[in-house]
C-alpha cells in the first residue's frame, strides 16, 4: 500500500514523503498525486525515506518526471541502490 503526505508546500516548492512500494497498482495512485502537484508548484520534491521498494514500472514514472524537474530525496541504502539500478541516482 502506498501513502502520500505533505511535509511542505507553496507555490515554489512542495516536498511530499512517499511511505510504501513504488510498484504494481500503486504506481497509478502515485501517478494522480505527482500530476497535481506539478500543476500547483514550480518545484516537487519527493522524499523517498518510507519507499521499501521501486519496481521497473514505478522508475519509469520517477524518470519521466525527474525530466520535468521533479527531484528525488533521501532513501534508504537499499533504495538508493535500486535507484542506481535504473540510473535514477
Amino acid at each position: 500500500m502506498l501513502r502520500l503526505s505533505t511535509l511542505s508546500q507553496s507555490p515554489k516548492e512542495a516536498v511530499v514523503a512517499v511511505y510504501g512500494r513504488i510498484a504494481g497498482p500503486d504506481i497509478a495512485l502515485l501517478e494522480r498525486e505527482v500530476e497535481v502537484w506539478l500543476e500547483r508548484t514550480e518545484h516537487l520534491v519527493l522524499d523517498l525515506e518510507g519507499v521499501r521498494f521501486i519496481d521497473e514500472a514505478g522508475a519509469g514514472k520517477l524518470r519521466r518526471w525527474i525530466d520535468q524537474g521533479m527531484t528525488l530525496h533521501d532513501g534508504s541504502p537499499f533504495l538508493r541502490a535500486q535507484l542506481q539500478e535504473y540510473d535514477l541516482g
